[in-house]
């Protein structure tokens, strides 16, 4: 960590009544089509920047919360080599993650700097949009709508996000007609993020070469259930 000073709780730079007219214009977006990436960050600036300071507080006496903050590592084609990661052995994390982003079209350098005033609230958000598809491939869920949801679920139980709760409320109301199968499937999601270490400030970086069956072991992620 680069300062043991706390984090300023106000650190967005928009206004707060800003705040509120881009979320709820956003989350009506998001409910006409879930597909929209931009809107998910922008209501994720609103919602989750005033709770992150509070959270780098209390994690930032951590040895590897410091080390993450110290040397900020970003996942993106100009920091990490994808030609290296696809040469890696079958079921390597590196070798996985690569896998997973060519066969879904995703662009790592796809996510924008986040509109927040405060640097280190900017970074942790700009890491945790970063690893998110890390956090699919140790999970194994689709990067499909029902994917994403469950997914969310679990990334709740970890950071206890606001986002996180507001996407799997209107999944679940987009899916109120299958609501009993959902719902095991959101309570499994949980069950996992609950029992694996924590993701958020996870150095993925020293990994890549790694067994993904034995890193799942050693972060504690349980399998999903039947």
């Amino acid at each position: 960590m680069q300062s043991t000073e706390s984090v300023p709780h106000d650190a967005m730079s928009f206004s707060a009544r800003e705040q509120v007219v881009r979320a709820t214009r956003a989350l009506l977006a998001l409910g006409r089509d879930p597909t929209q990436l931009e809107k998910v960050f922008e209501i994720g600036e609103a919602v989750n920047a005033k709770i992150l300071p509070r959270v780098i507080d209390r994690m930032k006496d951590e040895p590897e919360v410091k080390r993450l903050f110290d040397e900020r590592p970003r996942i993106d084609t100009k920091h990490v080599d994808f030609a290296w990661l696809e040469s890696l052995p079958d079921g390597t994390l590196g070798r996985e993650y690569a896998r997973f982003m060519r066969d879904n079209q995703i662009d790592p350098d796809v996510f924008p700097k986040p509109n927040v005033a405060d640097e280190r609230v900017a970074y942790l958000m700009t890491r945790v949009r970063q690893t998110h598809d890390l956090w699919h491939v140790l999970a194994g869920y689709a990067p499909d709508l029902e994917g994403e949801v469950i997914l969310q679920a679990f990334s709740f139980a970890q950071m206890r996000s606001p986002l996180s709760f507001l996407l799997v409320a209107m999944a679940t109301l987009r899916h109120r007609g299958k609501i009993e199968r959902y719902f095991q499937k959101i309570a499994d999601g949980y069950r996992r993020g609950k029992a694996t270490r924590r993701l958020a400030t996870f150095y993925w970086e020293d990994h890549w070469t790694d067994s993904l069956v034995e890193l799942r072991e050693k972060l504690g992620c349980p399998p999903p259930s039947a």
